[in-house]
């Protein structure tokens, strides 16, 4: 399981098929391990950003400790919603929901109430703007577990 999302992680891929909004269940499967992935490197990207802009700011007030305060910060959330991405793409890509039909709906719920953790973040500070830009990869996934939710049997079990 581990291999395989590192494997994905590696050569994340973008195409025309992954914006469309009518698809069928594997294309929707499909559809959701991409931008998950995408989700993921938007987390890396935008937290290394935040934290070397913060890291800038803080230097120049000669504030050592809150540099390093933010590094450990930035490791431990990448570290937590890499493993938490990885863990729901076992779920619902290779358990089909995991818990069922309903794994999918719980899996969107988590990530709706990500994105308004994120969102929250920007009333902190200012330099918190740039996980405005995981909104599009997580609105997608949202996309895609509700629409793997809506084309499955109902009473299907894993």
């Amino acid at each position: 399981m581990v291999r395989d999302f590192l494997r994905l992680l590696i050569r994340p891929r973008i195409d025309r098929k992954m914006f469309k909004c009518e698809q069928s269940q594997s294309d929707w499967s499909e559809a959701y391990e991409r931008w998950n992935v995408i989700y993921v490197w938007s987390l890396v990207l935008t937290s290394l950003v935040l934290w070397l802009g913060r890291a800038l700011w803080e230097l120049s007030r000669l504030k050592l400790g809150t540099v390093f305060e933010d590094i450990l910060f930035t490791v431990v959330d990448i570290l937590l919603c890499t493993v938490l991405n990885g863990l729901s793409w076992y779920c619902v890509v290779k358990r089909l929901g995991f818990c069922g039909r309903a794994g999918y709906l719980v899996w969107a719920l988590i990530y709706v109430f990500l994105s308004i953790g994120r969102l929250q973040t920007i009333t902190w500070s200012q330099w918190f703007l740039f996980y405005i830009l995981m909104l599009i990869p997580a609105g997608y996934m949202i996309l895609a577990l509700i629409q793997l939710y809506r084309s499955s049997r109902p009473g299907l079990l894993t």
